[in-house]
C-alpha cells in the first residue's frame, strides 16, 4: 500500500522538517530519535506481515522503543553490547534504537553467515544478549549455552510467545517496559548519550580474511545522516531492500528516514522487489548493482517482447539531445516505464560494489535518478557521491559533504591509494589495536586500501583494491577490476567477471598470463548452444583485448552458466572463483 500525502500535508511536513533540521547539528542517534518525535501521528514504517500491510506511526515507534529500552534496563542490559540477527523488519529498527538510545552498543550480525560464524561474532562483539527472528531461534539458543556472558535471547517476530527465563520476546519486553514507564521509570529516557560514545560494532564481511569489528560512534552515524541530507535533501519515502545490519542501508536509508520522517516501506522478499516498488511507490531506495541490473534487464526484456526496443533506443537519443538543451521529455516519452514503478522514477542510491556503466547511463537516460559513489563501513559509509550518471557513469564523484580525501603518492598515471578524513571515519577496530594502527597514517588519514585517480574535473574514479593488485614478473601492476570493466563493456551478455593471474608452462618455462572467469546470461543468447556461447565469449574477449597493453590482455577464458558465489552484500567472493578456475595449464 502507498501512503498518499496531500499538498497541504506535504507543506506542513516540509516546514516541520526544516524546523527540526535547523535546530542545530545533530550529533547522536539519540538526538535523531528525540527530534523525530515531533512528527507525532504521521506514518513512520509500513511492513508486510503474512501479505497484510501493517502501518506504524511515529508515536507507535517512539512508544515501542522506550518500552523495549526500559525493559532492557530492568534486565540489567542498559548500556550493554547486544546483538541483532534477523531479517529486515519494523522490530529490527525498534531494537536498534532501543539499544543505542539507552547508551548501549548494537552488534548487528550478517544473517547469511553459518551458525558457527554468527555465534563467533556475537562473542567477538562482547554481546550480553541477542535479538533474533524465529529463523535464528536455535542459533541463539546454542549460543547462550556456549557463551556464559550472553544472558538473554529475545525473539523479534510479532506475536511470538515468550518461553520465560532467559528466552523472552520483544512483545514481552514491550509489556514489561510499558508497566515500568507507567510507574515513572526514566532510566532509559534519561540515559546520557555523548556524541563520541560507541553506538555499534559492525563486522566487515571477511571474504578475504578475518572479520574485523568496525567501531562506529553516534557522531559517525549522525555525520553521515547530515551529509546525505545536505547532498540529497529529505525523501518522501524509502523502500528498505538491503540488509539492515549493513551500514549502507542502516545509515543512509533507515536513520535518515527516521530523522526526517521519510516513510520506510520494508520489502518482505527479494523476489518481491518489483511488485513492492509498484505497490509502495517509494521515492528512494538504497540498492546494489544487482538490483540495477534486474531493473535494466527487465525494462529491455519487456521492450523486446513488445517490439519496442528500437523505438526506445531512438527516443533515448532524441531525449538526450533535448536534455542537453535543458528540455526534459523523459516523464512523457518513457511514461510506461514510469508507470511500472508506481508512477514515478525513484531515486536509487547504488553502492556496495561497482555498478556497470551502461546500466547507470541508460537508466539515467530513461529518467531514474541514479546516485552512485564510493564508501565503506569504516566511513559510516559515505566517502564520495555522484549524480551525473548520464554523462559520467563510471565516476565516483566528489567528496561527501562531511568528508575529504586525497590520492596518496600518485604514480605517473595519477593513481594512488585513497586516504580519508572526516567525522564519519571510524576510530578503529574493536579490540584490534594492530589492525587499527595499520589502517591510519601518522597524521590521522584512514587508508582505505582502494586505489583511485582524479579526472580533469576533480572527480574520483576507483581503479581497484590494493589487496587484489597483481604484480607481474616484469614489474607491471594490474588492477583486475580494470580488466573486468573492459570485458563487461564489450560483452553485454556477461553478468559477472573475475580476472586473475594464471601460471602456465610454456616449453618447460613458467609464464604468468591474465585469465578471466565470466558468468554468462544465456537468456541474451537464446538461439545458441552452450558450445557456441563459449566460442562467442572467447572470440569477444579476444576482440576486447584490442587496444589494451599486452600485459592486460586476457589469454585464458572460463565460461560459467551459473552465477558466482556471493557474500550477503551480493559481492562476488573473488577468491572462491579464483580457486575454482585456477590451474596450471601445459602448453607446447
Amino acid at each position: 500500500m502507498h501512503i498518499e500525502i496531500s499538498k497541504k500535508e506535504f507543506k506542513e511536513l516540509s516546514k516541520l522538517r526544516e524546523k527540526i533540521h535547523n535546530s542545530g547539528e545533530v550529533t547522536s542517534i539519540k538526538e535523531i530519535f528525540t527530534r523525530s518525535e515531533a512528527f507525532g501521528d504521521r506514518v513512520a514504517v509500513v511492513e508486510k506481515i503474512k501479505k497484510q500491510d501493517v502501518v506504524y506511526t511515529v508515536k507507535d515507534f517512539h512508544d515501542r522503543v522506550r518500552q523495549v529500552g526500559t525493559a532492557l534496563y530492568e534486565l540489567g542490559l542498559g548500556g550493554k553490547h547486544i546483538s541483532i540477527v534477523s531479517e529486515n523488519s519494523y522490530n529490527w529498527i525498534v531494537v536498534f534504537f532501543a539499544i543505542v538510545c539507552g547508551g548501549g552498543v548494537a552488534v548487528p550480525i550478517d544473517k547469511e553467515l553459518p551458525d558457527k560464524d554468527i555465534s563467533m561474532l556475537i562473542s567477538k562483539g562482547d554481546a550480553e544478549a541477542v535479538f533474533h527472528s524465529k529463523t535464528y531461534k536455535e542459533t541463539a539458543k546454542l549460543h547462550l549455552e556456549a557463551d556464559e556472558r550472553c544472558k538473554y535471547a529475545f525473539v523479534m517476530n510479532p506475536g511470538a510467545k515468550a518461553e520465560g527465563g532467559k528466552y523472552l520476546s520483544v512483545d514481552a519486553l514491550a509489556e514489561m517496559g510499558k508497566e515500568l514507564l507507567e510507574k515513572g521509570d526514566r532510566r532509559f529516557i534519561d540515559a546520557e548519550v555523548k556524541k563520541d560514545d560507541l553506538a555499534a560494532v559492525v563486522f566487515t564481511s571477511g571474504t578475504t580474511g578475518t572479520n574485523k569489528g568496525v567501531m562506529l560512534s553516534h557522531h559517525n552515524f549522525a555525520t553521515n545522516v547530515e551529509g546525505v541530507l545536505q547532498f540529497l535533501g529529505p525523501e518522501q519515502s524509502t523502500m528498505s531492500i538491503l540488509p539492515m545490519n549493513h551500514v549502507y542501508e542502516l545509515s543512509c536509508s533507515i536513520l535518515t528516514a527516521i530523522y526526517m520522517n521519510g516513510i520506510i516501506y520494508v520489502n518482505d522478499s527479494l523476489k518481491n522487489i518489483l511488485p513492492n516498488i509498484n505497490d509502495f511507490r517509494p521515492t528512494a531506495m538504497a540498492v546494489v548493482p544487482l538490483v540495477l541490473e534486474a531493473i535494466y534487464n527487465g525494462i529491455w526484456a519487456k521492450a523486446e517482447a513488445g517490439g519496442k526496443a528500437e523505438i526506445m533506443k531512438k527516443m533515448i537519443k532524441i531525449s538526450n539531445k533535448l536534455l542537453d538543451k535543458g528540455i526534459d521529455i523523459r516523464p512523457i516519452v518513457f511514461k510506461q516505464i514510469k508507470d511500472n514503478f508506481g508512477g514515478q522514477f525513484p531515486t536509487m542510491s547504488c553502492g556496495g560494489a561497482p555498478a556497470r556503466g551502461d546500466h547507470i547511463k541508460v537508466l539515467s537516460e530513461l529518467g531514474f535518478n541514479i546516485i552512485s559513489g564510493y564508501g565503506m563501513t569504516e566511513c559510516s559509509p559515505t566517502i564520495t557521491l555522484h549524480r551525473n550518471g548520464r554523462k559520467k557513469p563510471l565516476s565516483a564523484g566528489y567528496a561527501f559533504p562531511k568528508a575529504k580525501f586525497i590520492i596518496n603518492e600518485p604514480d605517473e598515471d595519477g593513481i594512488g591509494e585513497i586516504w580519508v578524513k572526516g567525522d564519519n571515519v571510524t576510530k578503529g577496530y574493536y579490540k584490534d589495536e594492530e589492525a587499527t594502527k595499520a589502517s591510519f597514517s601518522e597524521d590521522g588519514w584512514f587508508k582505505t586500501g582502494d586505489y583511485g585517480r582524479l579526472d580533469e574535473d576533480g572527480e574520483l574514479y576507483i581503479t581497484g583494491r590494493k589487496k587484489y593488485l597483481i604484480i607481474l614478473p616484469n614489474g607491471e601492476n594490474i588492477f583486475p577490476e580494470t580488466v573486468e570493466s573492459n570485458i563487461m563493456e564489450h560483452l553485454p551478455y556477461a553478468v559477472e567477471t573475475v580476472a586473475f593471474e594464471e601460471k602456465i608452462n610454456v616449453a618447460g618455462r613458467e609464464n604468468t598470463i591474465m585469465a578471466a572467469a565470466i558468468y554468462v546470461n544465456k537468456e541474451f543468447l537464446k538461439d545458441m548452444t552452450d558450445e557456441e556461447i563459449i566460442a562467442k565469449t572467447k572470440a569477444d574477449v579476444a576482440d576486447s583485448n584490442k587496444g589494451q597493453p599486452s600485459y592486460r590482455k586476457v589469454q585464458n577464458v572460463y565460461v560459467s552458466f551459473t552465477e558466482f558465489e556471493k557474500n550477503s552484500t551480493r559481492k562476488v567472493i573473488r577468491q572462491k572463483v579464483i580457486d575454482t578456475y585456477t590451474k596450471k595449464t601445459e602448453t607446447v
